[in-house]
């Protein structure tokens, strides 16, 4: 049996909508695993980093903002920009987070078996 994970969804500046969908695997639970990470870092609260979001005239402005503010690197700020509120407001609980650090870690070992 084959896991794949939450599919991405972006759109190009022309308008083409690309869909990826990614297979679990031991390289994907890590960058996962580094992508919460990102919530270890952050010592402020959610709603500055919804402001820095909501305020951005673009993503990219969004994303700047995010890796100046946060000084975190390019694919953890990805990971925030795609989160929905009720995913980042989950994940800004500490044991909330720490959870799905651990049902990773769990998944990879079953894995790697």
């Amino acid at each position: 049996m084959e896991l794949y994970g939450k599919p991405i969804i972006t759109t190009s500046d022309d308008g083409t909508i690309n869909i990826k969908v990614l297979p679990i695997t031991p390289e994907y639970i890590d960058t996962r695993l580094a992508e919460l990470a990102v919530f270890g870092q952050i010592n402020y609260n959610i709603e500055e980093v919804v402001a820095a979001v909501q305020n951005a005239a673009s993503l990219k402005q969004a994303a700047k903002r995010l890796k100046t503010t946060l000084g975190i690197g390019p694919a953890e700020t990805d990971f925030l920009l795609d989160l929905t509120i009720e995913e980042m407001s989950y994940y800004f609980d500490r044991d909330n987070c720490e959870k799905e650090i651990v049902k990773w870690n769990n998944l990879k070992v079953l894995l790697v078996q």
